[in-house]
């Protein structure tokens, strides 16, 4: 018998409860990771679940993993299969058992099942959240709003978050098993899928994946630059290195655990002093932390059109020459509304948007183009480093109005956005270079250039009308 360590979006050694129990059943072990074929599969748009700068990031997070492992004298294994096809075939020719994260998502769910259904013994274990799951802090239905959750679980107590694990425990190795011909090399894949892309250091998302990256970064950003001070007056901005805490993409693979990035805000808070950045940060926390257990809770239906309200109308796309020509303007980053296509050149080149970026782009496709909102969180699912299934889902379906945003839908002017959050236009001219001979204000005339001639020769004019409001100018 074997012991499989199965990582999923874990890719860490560090506060590591799979390998902690690992430990506990003392059978060797092999690290294993699975890119899943579903993820390779394009959609009706073409679409997979892996873009290259997402493939790059996982690429650099799984070479960062075998290295820590091998250093502890363990092997890691990353195919390219179904995880049932291949387990059930390993294990007719080798007893093993399973440890990996407990499920979140329903496909996750129904893979752990049919393993279970294989004979495979499974063990799950909490490797992505704050809370235990045996020790939630409500009783009776799932908060319907964040600030009901906030008040659930931090109490005059705080919350409740348990000490990250110790040093990762020694472990005897089990050799690797042999790769079966309906299988490939992940790592090979990835590569290709990558080969193209490449980070730019002057790009503001330019940091490598890995667990020694992440926990460089983090002790670089809290206590290095103390960049956690400002973090709520900053964290709207729109470009520069220390506005935000670029941890998102760790805690997304698992490189760096929540409840270590957690622990630190709190040493930072003892040496320091707890202040209004540094609090906020641990809300962002919670906020991640709400939609992991909503999609516990709800399952399928976060997936759904109508989202988590049963009585959401189906409103019908544009006609189907036009949602074709707004699809493909929105892949090419060119709406002819500069404040929409700087944030979606961004996005595309660099796997990252920034928060404010990220909320506009979801308004604009849900309230001025009218596309089914499921559509932009597939592609932003297929272009983020950082993509999270449980918070791209749950903040695509608040801007729709069918998650749990208690106003129905959010939508922001993209000219007042830009306005407020960009006003010099350093934004705009880094990602839009036809523009930089434009002030900021030049700029933002060309979102109402709908019906008129092309206002540049290498810049659309823009592709829709914006509502009259949206014309009020400061």
């Amino acid at each position: 018998m074997i012991t499989v360590v199965w990582f999923r979006q874990d890719l860490r050694v560090a506060d590591q409860p799979l390998l902690q129990r690992a430990a506990s059943l003392s059978q060797p072990v092999l690290g294993l990771y699975l890119l899943p074929d579903h993820w390779l599969q394009a959609d009706v748009d073409g679409m997979d679940r892996l873009g290259p700068a997402k493939s790059a990031f996982l690429l650099e997070s799984l070479s960062d993993l075998q290295a820590q492992l091998a250093q502890r004298g363990l092997a890691l294994q990353c195919l390219r299969a179904e995880p049932v096809t291949l387990l059930s075939h390993w294990h007719a020719r080798q007893p093993l058992q399973v440890i990996t994260a407990a499920a979140q998502a329903p496909e996750e769910a129904a893979m752990i099942a049919a393993l279970r259904q294989a004979g495979i013994r499974v063990i799950e274990e909490e490797t992505q959240t704050l809370l235990a799951a045996d020790a939630l802090p409500w009783e009776g239905p799932f908060p319907a709003t964040f600030s009901r959750f906030r008040r659930k679980v931090d109490s005059r107590d705080g919350v409740p978050v348990s000490q990250p694990d110790g040093p990762p425990p020694s472990l005897t190795a089990a050799q690797s098993l042999p790769t079966p011909p309906f299988a490939e090399l992940a790592r090979e894949l990835l590569a290709k899928r990558s080969q193209h892309w490449q980070r730019n250091s002057q790009d503001y998302f330019s940091l490598h994946g890995g667990e020694q990256a992440g926990l460089q970064w983090l002790e670089h950003y809290l206590f290095e630059t103390r960049s956690a001070d400002h973090y709520k007056q900053t964290r709207n901005r729109l470009i520069g290195e220390h506005y935000s805490s670029r941890l998102s993409a760790f805690l997304a693979w698992g490189n760096l655990s929540v409840r270590r990035v957690w622990q630190r805000i709190l040493d930072y808070e003892a040496g320091h002093g707890a202040n209004p950045g540094s609090e906020w940060l641990r809300v962002e926390l919670l906020w991640r932390e709400f939609y992991h257990w909503s999609l516990r809770e709800h399952g399928a239906r976060v997936f759904h059109y109508a989202g988590l309200n049963d009585q959401a109308p189906r409103r019908p796309e544009p006609a189907t020459s036009l949602a074709r020509e707004y699809w493909q303007r929105w892949c090419q980053a060119n709406t002819g509304l500069p404040f929409i296509d700087a944030n979606l050149r961004e996005l595309m080149a660099t796997g990252y948007a920034s928060n404010r970026g990220r909320q506009n782009l979801a308004s604009f496709w849900v309230h001025d183009m009218g596309l089914d909102w499921r559509r932009g969180a597939r592609w932003f699912q297929h272009h983020l480093v950082d993509d999270d299934v449980a918070s791209n889902w749950g903040n695509w379906a608040y801007i729709a109005g069918v998650g749990h945003d208690a106003r129905g839908g959010r939508r922001f002017s993209p000219t007042r956005q830009c306005q407020q959050y960009d006003p010099e236009g350093e934004h705009l001219h880094y990602w839009l270079p036809a523009l930089r001979a434009l002030s900021a204000r030049q700029c933002l005339s060309l979102h109402f250039t709908f019906g008129q001639d092309d206002p540049l020769p290498d810049y659309p004019a823009a592709m829709l009308p914006l509502p009259a409001a949206d014309l009020k100018l400061a």
